[in-house]
Formats: structure tokens, sequence, C-alpha cells
């Protein structure tokens, strides 16, 4: 999925005449294909480096002008992205632009649905910016233990989100719904690209 983002990687994009270091890296938090497609697209459409989220390779932020976190989006919490603003200074985050990017079954435009996921990412530093983007869900494509740990998950979306985007959820998890859109990241890639004026 990702350009690397060590010395090798750079110096042969140098030797082809690209740029030398990209401005921004995407950081892709997702088991099952969503974010690391929104990942590929931002690396496309930005020019952007890449890695899948890691403890062990989330220094490398530290290089870069921009800083793209896409995480999937489960029990209204996007994963791990309080991993990386608890380290918010070891990663010399201060200073850079910062989106994230939520992953999920809910429906993007819904104010409540926003919401939520916001308060329970409360760690988000207050500069950052936020975005919802379309999920998918392939049930049969669920590793064996995380299938309990969805079916409860449907059982508590009502709790979670309310009973409107609980019924959606539920309704999107049964039919297999793919949302993935590219269109959907245009608003990050318009943030980004007005960065470079």
């Amino acid at each position: 999925m990702a350009r690397n983002t060590n010395r090798t990687a750079m110096k042969r994009r140098e030797e082809a005449g690209e740029v030398v270091r990209p401005d921004t890296i995407v950081v892709a938090s997702g088991k099952y294909g969503s974010c690391v497609q929104y990942a590929k697209w931002l690396i496309s459409g930005l020019g952007a480096d890449a890695i899948e989220y890691s403890r062990q390779t989330l220094g490398y932020v530290s290089m870069y002008k921009n800083v793209i976190y896409v995480g999937a989006i489960r029990d209204a919490e996007i994963s791990n992205v309080n991993i990386m603003w608890q380290n918010y200074g070891n990663f010399g985050l201060e200073g850079r632009k910062i989106i994230v990017c939520g992953v999920g079954l809910g429906d993007p435009e819904d104010e409540g649905y926003r919401e939520k996921v916001m308060k329970r990412s409360s760690s988000l530093p207050e500069h950052c910016s936020f975005y919802i983007l379309p999920g998918k869900i392939d049930k049969d494509r669920l590793k064996r233990l995380d299938k309990p740990q969805f079916d409860k998950f449907l059982l508590d979306a009502e709790r979670i989100y309310g009973p409107e985007q609980a019924a959606l959820i539920r309704e999107r998890a049964e039919n297999d719904y793919n949302g993935v859109d590219y269109n959907a990241l245009q608003p990050v890639i318009d943030e980004i690209l007005a960065t470079r004026q």
C-alpha cells in the first residue's frame, strides 16, 4: 500500500525527478480495506507518503508538514487515533496540519452521528480537521474472532448512536454495504492543496 518513507525510497524518487520528500503522510488504520483504499487514493491524489498504523512507525509523522489519519469507526470511536494524540509531543505534531478521517457505516451527513464520533474520540486536538467517510462491510470477510464483536456492536448500536442511525447501520450491515467513494475525499484533498498555494 504505502510508499516507503525511508531514505532509499527518497533517493529513488529524487533520481526519477520526483519530489524528494512529500509534504504529506497518510496513516491508515483498518482491518478490512476501506481505510487502505482511501489511503491509496490520497497517495495518488496528493503525491503523499503513507504507512499502515503501527506503534513502531508512527514516529515517521514528525517528518511531514501535513498528517492525515484514516481510521475505522468502531463503537463511535476512531480506532487507534488516541495513540497518536497521547504521543502528540513525542511525534512533533505541534504546528502541523492534521486531518482525521473516520470510516464507518453511519451517515456521514448526519450531525448526531458526527458528534458522537467526535465525542468518543475526545482527545482530538482542537485545531485538527475532522471528516467522516463512508465505509463498507462484507460479513463473509470478517475474521472469526471479529464476528462476535461485530454482532455485539450491532446489538449495542441503538444505545451508542440512537434509533435512526442504528437502524441504518444494521440495514447496511445486513446488505453488505459498500459506500467507499473517491469523491468523499475531495474536501480532504482540497484542504491539503490549499496549504501548497
